[in-house]
């Protein structure tokens, strides 16, 4: 069944999106598909990079069967070495750094993780996604420093693997990504924030709560208070003031919470 398919380096943030569904495959089984077999003199890489360029109106989950049955684990090298030419599309090379992780499993994971500092926000985020899904405990710590990678798109995901992956120091790199001013614009959350208040309560992270009042004075932004206050009910258990406005329960939580600090400090 065709799917779509990236062509182009710059990619929207909605192009990104659908990329990622495709990596859902990663750890689901699929048809095989019907690409033309390489001769034995061909080089492996040679091959792969053909199929890649070749793919059009196949899915990720067949061209991955085919590698799969017909090279298996000898494919990974070579698609790792197309992975690393900055010279292809980004696209091509997101399809080579996935295809790697599928028939690598967690013992690639170390080869992946120089992927994080990839120029291409594309591939930043294809070794997130990879590391995430291969969960090697050997490199999990490597995805806390894209929490403040320059692509909006890139810390996003880096909160979802921390907070998946749970590094040492996750919910302290979670918490200074609240602070950071890149997550804002026009005094508005971008993305970052609302992720990261989700992520701390399914770490339930109770310890963090009290760190975050200062989001409770973003009143340019009406809609991350709101989130605030229900994180922070349910990080603590407790709701104040729940039948009254939300701007009264506001000012209740940044009174409560300032009367916690007062008295841990």
């Amino acid at each position: 069944m065709p799917t779509w398919w990236p062509s182009s380096k710059k990619c929207s943030t909605h192009d990104l999106l659908r990329i990622a569904a495709t990596v859902a495959l990663l750890l689901t089984p699929s048809a095989r598909a019907s690409v033309p077999h390489a001769t034995p003199a061909q080089p492996l890489a040679a091959a792969l990079g053909k199929d890649i360029a070749s793919r059009q109106g196949l899915s990720f989950g067949e061209i991955l069967k085919s590698w799969e049955t017909r090279y298996g684990t000898r494919a990974v090298s070579p698609l790792l070495q197309l992975a690393s030419n900055r010279k292809s599309q980004d696209a091509d090379r997101y399809l080579a750094l996935m295809g790697a992780a599928k028939l690598g499993g967690p013992s690639v994971a170390p080869q992946v993780t120089p992927f994080l500092r990839d120029p291409s926000w594309m591939i930043r985020s294809g070794a997130l996604r990879a590391l995430s899904a291969l969960k090697n405990p050997a490199t999990t710590s490597g995805v806390l420093g894209l929490l403040h990678d320059p692509s909006l798109i890139v810390r996003t995901e880096a909160v979802e693997a921390a907070a998946l992956l749970q590094p040492a120091g996750t919910v302290d790199a979670l918490l200074a990504t609240l602070e950071d001013s890149a997550n804002y614009h026009q005094g508005k959350a971008q993305w970052v924030p609302a992720r990261v208040l989700g992520a701390l309560v399914r770490l339930r992270a109770t310890q963090a709560a009290a760190q975050l009042r200062p989001l409770l004075f973003h009143t340019r932004d009406p809609e991350l208070q709101k989130q605030t206050v229900q994180a922070l009910e349910q990080l603590t258990g407790r709701k104040i003031q729940s039948s009254a406005p939300l701007q009264a329960r506001i000012e209740a939580w940044k009174q409560a919470l300032a009367k916690t600090s007062a008295s841990t400090g």
